[in-house]
């Protein structure tokens, strides 16, 4: 390209570049900024080392882009942001953020991503931003995991996106707060088991058979999830802690009001549509307040069930012992009715 090797931002963003060559970028060694955002880039059309000279790289974003997983050989002497946000991306190599020992935020959201490798990142000692909103998560036993590790994280890092699509009787939960039961990790030669015989079916967005919540016969065998099964709670702790009630107020809004048995700082609410095929962006969270007794959702879909949940906080987002949200399922009012109010304890 005739670059001058002292250059230290690039910008080729919204063009229709489909190949960056390996030898393109090896001589831009003071390259500290690269955006490739918008072109038509696949993993197939970057050099599998086109990257890997950037030593003094410190920002890479490629988003809105044809990525099925994440480039290979990352710089990671001095790569802090790493934008992936906005493609296609269904896999992540265990290895893929090997060795990116300063990079402090990353953003992977608005892909195809529904779970993730283990120890995918051991390596990211200076992560503080992490996002992965709109993604189909399928919180089943593989990704149980990514819930142990959020709760060891400390206060300083800030992790968004990581809720639950599917199964059904988890989704529009965060990760961080479903109780081990609720993987549903069953015997683990059964999982793997089955687990081989659906891998095509994970990549149609179709729960893995073996972590739906199905009764256990005493051979394996696949069923067809029941999506006509309405899961009206979750399972209810013994020590009382929140009561919900819900009540449709017109016909695009819901008014919530709660108690609390505890003082806390903060709840997470969050709410979603119900009864449709997961969509990037139906489901919405917010932070409330511990002095707060009644929240109103607005916007929503006339006559449409929406399953509402809160989940205790104490401060820097650690969260209570008990740390089973409390979700309900209610609907918005007809033009010439409204529901009546519905109430669910946990006790």
């Amino acid at each position: 390209w005739g670059l001058p090797r002292t250059i230290e931002e690039l910008r080729l963003d919204d063009n229709r570049i489909s190949t960056i060559a390996e030898v393109s970028l090896q001589d831009l060694t003071n390259l500290k900024r690269l955006v490739l955002d918008g072109n038509l880039l696949n993993n197939n059309g970057l050099g599998e080392r086109v990257f890997m000279n950037l030593i003094n790289l410190t920002e890479l974003s490629l988003v809105r882009n044809s990525l099925t997983s994440p480039p290979a050989n990352l710089p990671g002497t001095n790569l802090r942001k790493l934008y992936l946000q906005e493609n296609h991306m269904n896999y992540v190599p265990p290895n893929a953020f090997a060795d990116l020992t300063q990079l402090y935020r990353l953003d992977m959201s608005t892909n195809n991503l529904t779970s993730l490798p283990q120890g995918i990142f051991d390596d990211l000692d200076n992560l503080t931003q992490l996002f992965m909103r709109n993604n189909p998560w399928y919180c089943g036993c593989k990704i149980k995991w990514v819930r142990d590790w959020l709760q060891s994280l400390p206060s300083k890092v800030n992790v968004r996106g990581l809720m639950c699509q599917a199964p059904e009787r988890v989704r529009g939960m965060t990760i961080k707060d479903l109780n081990t039961e609720l993987f549903d990790c069953r015997d683990r030669s059964d999982v793997n088991t089955i687990q081989v015989t659906t891998t095509t079916m994970l990549n149609t967005l179709l729960p893995a058979q073996g972590q739906w919540p199905v009764p256990v016969t005493k051979q394996p065998e696949i069923k067809p999830p029941d999506l006509s099964k309405v899961y009206r709670t979750t399972p209810i702790p013994v020590r009382k802690i929140i009561t919900i009630n819900v009540k449709s107020t017109t016909v695009d809004t819901i008014h919530i009001y709660w108690k609390l048995a505890l003082p806390m700082t903060a709840l997470r609410l969050s709410w979603l549509k119900m009864g449709h095929s997961p969509v990037f962006g139906s489901i919405t969270e917010t932070i409330v307040t511990g002095d707060r007794t009644e929240y109103l959702l607005t916007a929503l879909e006339p006559e449409s069930p929406y399953r509402i949940c809160m989940v205790p906080m104490e401060t820097s987002n650690i969260y209570l012992s008990d740390e089973t949200p409390v979700c309900i399922e209610t609907e918005t009012s007809p033009l010439k009715m409204h529901n009546p109010t519905t109430t669910l304890n946990r006790e």
